[in-house]
């Protein structure tokens, strides 16, 4: 993104200078689009995080000059300029991206849904008595989809029902219910646009990871990784017990299969022989004469 490269005003000069100096001296820079976040929600996040990040609210003109005056002095800074929203701010920290990314994601807060809001997840109302007593609640409940009765003066939900599918928009009387309920389904918090940490600018998809799922997909590669080397069979020290045991196993079952005289299956080939010679016995006494 180009910009005016006319005189700026004195103030401006100013902070344009004060936070290119505190982006020099950041570990991380990172950029946020802060539109749509409550401002009681923005102040009580900036405060809790304070210790690790700093959170810099000003002018996208006076971001888009500080760049441009880091370019020397961090390579490839510049491409933060492509990922400003329209309400910028910019984090600085000592962190790297990942820890930041992941302290923003720890740090969101419930909040109400409003018409329009797209569902995170398949929202629901769970069955049981509601704090309304009958009256026009029965057909605002009713009218979207649940299904209710009156018991001891108050109107109860009868089963579990979905209200809102994850994926798609929050109806208008949707929204209403769930506040009158006190269900908060959706989550208000930062997420990064991107993040410049020694000379490589990170992505939003990149950073945006979630930790728990993370570890189960390293954990089912692991159960895939096991399970093919057992397969193949490579030995590791992960599977050794389990391919000699199987190797133990499958040379028995050759013996066995073959008649091998080796001392793991003798008695059972003895066994196998006392068996055959009995029945042999049988048949002759059977067809004797």
């Amino acid at each position: 993104m180009a910009i005016r490269t006319k005189k700026l005003p004195e103030w401006k000069s100013r902070q344009v200078e004060q936070l290119a100096h505190d982006m020099q001296n950041a570990a991380t820079v990172a950029v946020v689009d802060i539109k749509g976040m409550p401002g009681k929600q923005f102040h009580n996040l900036r405060a809790k995080l304070r210790k690790d990040v700093d959170i810099k609210v000003i002018r996208k003109t006076i971001i888009l000059h500080a760049l441009d005056k880091l370019t020397t002095h961090k390579k490839n800074i510049e491409q933060l300029k492509e990922k400003l929203g329209s309400m910028p701010a910019v984090i600085l920290s000592k962190e790297g991206p990942f820890q930041i990314s992941k302290l923003f994601m720890e740090n969101k807060a419930p909040t109400f849904a409003k018409a329009g809001d797209i569902a995170p997840r398949n929202i629901e109302i769970d069955e049981g008595p509601t704090p309304f007593t009958p009256g026009p609640m029965i057909s605002e409940l009713s009218g979207i989809g649940l299904k209710v009765k009156v018991d001891s003066g108050k109107i109860v939900v009868m089963q579990k029902s979905v209200v809102a599918k994850e994926g798609m928009p929050i109806k208008q009387e949707v929204a209403d219910i769930l506040v009158k309920l006190g269900i908060q389904p959706m989550e208000v918090g930062l997420d990064l646009n991107g993040a410049w940490e020694n000379s490589f600018v990170f992505n939003a998809d990149i950073l945006h990871f979630d930790a728990k799922q993370y570890l189960a997909n390293l954990s089912a590669a692991a159960n895939m990784a096991f399970s093919l080397s057992v397969g193949l069979p490579y030995p590791t020290k992960e599977n050794i017990s389990i391919l000699v045991s199987k190797a133990h196993n499958d040379a028995k079952a050759l013996a066995l299969g073959k008649e091998i005289l080796a001392d793991a299956v003798l008695p059972m080939l003895m066994a196998k022989a006392e068996a055959q010679a009995a029945g042999l016995n049988n048949y002759i006494t059977e067809h004797k004469g």
